[in-house]
């Protein structure tokens, strides 16, 4: 897995095999941030990463100008891969990791974003509802922000805060605004 744009391109990252890890794939990622350098000028942006994984979305941001990155992954030995992967590309300044699940570190969250990705297994599809409602009511996403959700056919985002899809085969890119102008 690399690294596709931005300062960072071609970067190798190191990933684990873990059940229910499913890197977002590199069509995915720049077909992603074709959106949505579209939509925002990524310089000084703040972003958060859920399931994060391996990272690749969150470097992939920080590659393209992203300011901060903040990822959130439950499982241990996938966190200390994505450690792994923030130390080898010289970017200790522009990230944080919490080693937690995203349901606990939202409860917790003062803060907030411009781009949040949200990629949970598939099998939370239920789950996947409230995180994006807590989200939204929390006020963790910028008024002026994005969410972009990685689900499969089976979830159902928020119609009246929908604004985009992408289709690849079985996963679906959503992106999400927390106000429709």
């Amino acid at each position: 897995m690399r690294i596709t744009g931005g300062t960072l391109r071609s970067r190798k990252l190191l990933t684990i095999k873990s059940d229910g890890l499913r890197p977002a794939t590199d069509r995915l990622r720049e077909t992603l941030f074709d959106i949505l350098v579209n939509l925002f000028d990524f310089q000084e942006t703040t972003a958060l990463d859920l399931y994060a994984g391996t990272g690749s979305v969150g470097f992939e941001a920080i590659s393209r100008g992203t300011h901060h990155v903040l990822f959130v992954e439950a499982n241990p030995k996938v966190a200390d891969v994505l450690g792994k992967n923030v130390k080898a590309l010289g970017i200790e300044d522009k990230c944080r990791i919490h080693i937690m699940k995203t349901e606990k570190y939202l409860k917790l969250c003062e803060e907030n974003f411009d781009f949040i990705f949200i990629d949970p297994p598939y099998a939370f599809n239920s789950m996947t509802h409230k995180i994006v409602d807590e989200i939204l009511t929390k006020g963790i996403i910028k008024k002026s922000g994005i969410i972009c959700v990685e689900h499969s056919k089976e979830y159902v985002p928020p119609a009246s805060n929908l604004f985009r899809q992408k289709i690849f085969g079985s996963t679906i890119l959503s992106f999400i605004k927390p106000e429709i102008r």
